[in-house]
């Protein structure tokens, strides 16, 4: 290699880029610019399809370059991105031969019909990974929305690389401005059939067991209610759990950069997904004590249980701030 690289002994920073870099497989090459901001992370894509370099420092294109300025209606007419003014556009990347797809697909249909039953300024467009147009076409009819069409495959590809779509089905909500409002709202929408948290932005707290779809990619903490727990005392650690999440939030818009911190609850230890959690944890947990719970999966894996005789709210921040600077004794969960 001609260019320079960190000591191979300088583990704990390598630990640190990769963690703010949200790497998750190798090879992973994320270009900056001289300020330190990101230009892309995946500099590696682009780097393949541009071989000479003409396209250096390779800037990633803005939605609007890539969504494109005309859909295909049912009628098999054209509607323009300029019909959508003032339109949240939901991108909806999915395939008949993916049985999640088939699942999901009627009921964001149902939840579609009910916005535009409301007069809600909301279009979704299909962004098809069919085999070929037959397929395309066949499962186009269950749809009630705009599409690609399925000849411009260029388009299709350079969204998925623009948004990260690596899985489907995914369902990428754009605001009026065409800025990312989710990411990957599936699960949000399976779990609000009556759409009312549309656009179905950033959560302050999420709960777990219904939407754990961030968990694997962010430090979290992760409050559990006990069955024991003071209704006020618990009210008390929501609002805080809340207030925080809302905080890393704005932070997160204002630095245009990854939410450094999610925060998630559950109503049990016996929650479909925070039992699983539990359970990989090193001891008995009791279902009628609260918990609170740094969780650093990204990190391979790691918990740390918050020790307290009662949960207090400024626990939250003290949780925050001794994992920040390393007092934490971090576990492996099994």
């Amino acid at each position: 290699m001609p260019w320079k690289a960190l000591p191979y002994l300088d583990r704990d920073r390598k630990g640190v880029l990769s963690k703010k870099f949200k790497v998750s497989g190798i090879p992973t090459l994320v270009i900056l610019d001289p300020s330190g901001s990101v230009i892309t992370k995946d500099g590696r894509t682009q780097i393949d399809g541009d071989p000479e370099g003409a396209n250096f420092p390779w800037v990633p294109p803005q939605v609007k370059d890539v969504l494109g300025t005309e859909f295909q209606n049912k009628d098999g007419g054209t509607v323009k991105l300029q019909d959508l003014e003032g339109h949240h556009i939901a991108v909806y990347f999915s395939a008949h031969w993916c049985p999640p797809c088939k699942t999901f697909t009627p009921n964001l249909a149902k939840v579609y019909s009910k916005l535009k039953e409301k007069g809600v300024k909301f279009e979704i467009i299909f962004a098809s990974s069919d085999k070929n147009e037959q397929e395309f076409n066949e499962y186009y009819k269950e749809m009630p929305w705009l599409a690609i069409p399925y000849v411009d495959r260029e388009r299709k590809l350079k969204l998925s690389q623009k948004f990260g779509v690596t899985g489907i089905p995914c369902l990428v909500v754009l605001g009026p401005d065409l800025e990312v409002v989710n990411p990957n709202a599936r699960n949000r929408v399976s779990n609000d059939m009556e759409a009312l948290e549309y656009p179905w932005g950033a959560k302050p707290v999420i709960n777990l067991d219904e939407d754990p779809s961030n968990i694997n990619d962010y430090v979290s903490i992760l409050f559990v209610k006990g069955e024991g727990m003071d209704e006020g005392a618990c009210k008390a650690m929501m609002d805080k759990m809340s207030s925080s999440g809302e905080e890393y939030i704005k932070k997160a818009k204002s630095s245009k950069e990854d939410q450094e911190f999610m925060f998630f609850f559950s109503n049990s230890v016996n929650g479909k997904v925070t039992s699983s959690v539990i359970e990989a944890m090193e001891g008995s947990i009791p279902a009628d004590k609260p918990l609170l719970v740094v969780l650093d999966i990204p990190e391979g894996g790691k918990y740390s249980i918050v020790e307290a005789d009662t949960l207090t709210p400024d626990l939250v921040d003290k949780a925050i701030e001794d994992y920040s600077a390393g007092k934490l004794t971090m576990k492996q969960l099994n």
